[in-house]
């Protein structure tokens, strides 16, 4: 088991967004969890990815208790466990396409000969080849967000949360990018998916609704 929430409850202002919500994600399962603005899905993610611990309920990762962590070791989970990817890239649109990725791997203590190596392989795998010393600001947005793609996949986290990933983007960018997640998941790259699109959650192997502060799986 990769992931399991127990009985996980969170309020704003005496109102329950989760309510002893409970999810298990087994190791190669990638998901994607769907809801209305304001269901709970941002508090939701960011519980997974280690950046909320005021919640009550209990959160495992691979056997270990993240609801117990202090903040020195959640900021360690998220540089080695997590990738996240958002809806508006958050790159750094004056620095290069290579400085950006780079960003992902910052914590490793590579010499830059090695971490340059790891680049170009995540360029090539991404259709990116030649694009090292572009401006993020001259990039299309499909082409961002392959940037951002890159940047959360060069340290091959455990799994990937992305939120809303193709919100920005036309139907056939959209498609693109879709064809992407398909290739990454067949390679073993883990996501978890927060989605408006039916078409984006259909690639997954589960979807959920979060409604009323519970997560309930689609047949």
């Amino acid at each position: 088991m990769l992931i399991k929430l127990s009985e996980i409850n969170k309020s704003y202002n005496q109102r329950y967004v989760l309510d002893d919500l409970n999810l298990e994600i087994s190791t190669a399962e990638s998901i994607a969890i769907q809801g209305r603005s304001g269901s709970g899905k941002t508090t939701l993610i960011n519980i997974l990815a280690g950046l909320l611990a005021d919640y009550n309920g209990t959160y495992y990762f691979q056997d270990v208790e993240m609801s117990q962590a202090n903040g020195k070791e959640r900021a360690k989970f998220r540089q080695r466990d997590i990738g996240i990817i958002t809806q508006h890239f958050d790159l750094l649109e004056n620095y290069t396409v290579n400085a950006n990725i780079l960003l992902g791997i910052s914590h490793l203590r590579l010499s830059l000969k090695q971490k340059r190596e790891k680049v170009q392989d995540i360029l090539r795998y991404l259709e990116l080849s030649g694009y090292e010393k572009k401006r993020i600001s001259d990039l299309s947005g499909g082409e961002k967000q392959r940037v951002a793609i890159g940047r959360a996949l060069i340290k091959h986290p455990k799994i990937i949360i992305a939120d809303e990933p193709t919100g920005a983007l036309d139907e056939e960018t959209r498609d693109q990018i879709l064809s992407l997640f398909k290739k990454l998941m067949t390679d073993g790259t883990q996501f978890i998916i927060v989605t408006h699109d039916d078409e984006v959650a259909k690639i997954c192997d589960k979807i959920y609704d979060l409604k009323k502060g519970y997560l309930y799986q689609r047949k």
